[in-house]
C-alpha cells in the first residue's frame, strides 16, 4: 500500500471510529478498499451497509464485484440478482451478471443479459465481443462472426475481437479473410503468440512450410513453453527428413513438459522413421499414459502398439 492510500484509508477508519454511523464515510472506505484490492475488508464494509440499506442496488452491485474478485462467482451472481431486482434496467448490473455467468461457463444464462444491455445501449462493443465469444463456445459460428463484426465496427483496435473472428472464419473455411484478421491482431498486439501459432498452423496445413516455420519460430520466441508449436515445427523438419532437428525440438518440449501426449506421440513417429523400435514403443506408451493431451485417438495408439508385439 502506498503512503497516500495508506493515509487515506487510515483517515477514513479514524472517522468511523469516532462516528460508526457515518455511512457516507463507510461507503467511501468500501470503495477505496475495493478499488485497491482489499476485497475481504471491502466486503465487510459493504455487508455492514447492506444491513442498513438493503434496497440500495449499488451496494449489492459493488458486493458482486468484490465477490467476483474473490472468485466467488455463485455468490456474486446472487448479489447482482439482488441489485437487478431493485434496478432492473441498469446496464452495469446486467452486464456484470452476464459476465459472472460467463465465468462459470453458464453460456445460455449469460447470453440474455448481454442482449438486454444492447437493447438499452446498442453501441457496447464489449457486449458484442462477449456474445461473440459465447456463441463461439456454443459452436454457433455465424452468430459468433456477426457479433464479433459488430464489436470490431465499434472498436477496431480490439485485438481479441480480431483474434476470435479469425478463429471463427477459419472454422467456417474463410481462410483468406481469417489471415487478414490474424495479421491485424499482430499489428495491434505484436507479442500475441497465439496469433503467430494459429497462422503457422494454417500455413502448415496449406503446405507453405517456410511461412509456417517463420511463424512458429516467432511463437517460441514469445512463448518458449508452447508445446503445440514445438510439435508442428518438429513435423516440418521430419517432413524434410531433418530428423536431428526434429528430435532436438521435441526433446526441448519434453524437458518443458514430459507429460504432453502429442509431444510423445510425435517423438514416437520420428523414432519410427529412424527404425528405432525401442524408443518408438516407449514414446507410444508415454503418449497413451498422457492421453488427456493427445490429439490422436487411443485406438490408433493401441493399433500401433499391437503391431509391435
Amino acid at each position: 500500500m502506498d503512503n497516500n492510500l495508506d493515509n487515506k484509508i487510515n483517515k477514513l477508519n479514524e472517522q468511523l471510529e469516532k462516528n460508526p454511523t457515518d455511512f457516507q464515510t463507510r461507503r467511501e472506505l468500501a470503495i477505496e478498499l475495493m478499488e485497491n484490492g482489499y476485497n475481504e475488508d471491502a466486503l465487510k464494509q459493504l455487508y455492514y451497509l447492506l444491513k442498513r440499506f438493503p434496497e440500495d442496488p449499488r451496494l449489492h452491485y459493488n458486493a458482486g464485484i468484490v465477490l467476483e474478485n474473490l472468485k466467488e462467482f455463485s455468490k456474486a451472481i446472487i448479489s447482482y440478482q439482488n441489485a437487478l431486482k431493485i434496478s432492473p434496467e441498469e446496464p452495469d448490473i446486467l452486464y456484470n451478471l452476464g459476465y459472472a455467468y460467463l465465468q462459470i461457463n453458464e453460456y445460455d444464462k449469460a447470453i440474455p443479459f448481454f442482449k438486454r444491455v444492447l437493447q438499452i445501449e446498442n453501441d457496447d462493443a464489449n457486449c458484442y465481443f462477449n456474445l461473440g465469444y459465447l456463441y463461439s463456445k456454443k459452436q454457433e459460428h455465424d452468430a459468433a462472426i456477426a457479433c464479433l463484426k459488430e464489436a470490431i465496427e465499434l472498436n477496431p483496435e480490439d485485438h481479441l475481437a480480431h483474434f476470435y473472428i479469425a478463429y471463427e472464419l477459419d472454422r467456417t473455411g474463410k481462410r483468406e479473410e481469417c489471415k487478414k484478421h490474424y495479421q491485424k491482431v499482430l499489428e495491434l498486439s505484436p507479442d500475441y503468440s497465439w496469433a503467430y501459432f494459429n497462422l503457422a498452423s494454417i500455413y502448415f496445413e496449406e503446405g507453405d512450410t517456410e511461412k509456417a516455420k517463420n511463424y512458429l519460430e516467432k511463437t517460441l520466441e514469445l512463448n518458449p513453453k508452447d508445446d503445440n508449436a514445438y510439435v508442428v515445427l518438429a513435423k516440418i523438419f521430419a517432413k524434410d527428413k531433418d530428423f536431428d532437428n526434429a528430435l532436438d525440438i521435441l526433446k526441448t518440449a519434453l524437458n518443458n513438459n514430459p507429460y504432453n501426449g502429442d509431444v510423445n506421440y510425435t517423438l514416437a513417429q520420428v523414432y519410427k522413421e529412424l527404425d528405432n523400435t525401442e524408443q518408438y514403443k516407449y514414446h507410444l506408451k508415454e503418449a497413451m499414459n498422457n492421453y488427456e493431451t493427445l490429439s490422436t485417438s487411443l485406438k490408433q495408439l493401441q493399433l500401433e502398439l499391437k503391431s509391435l508385439e
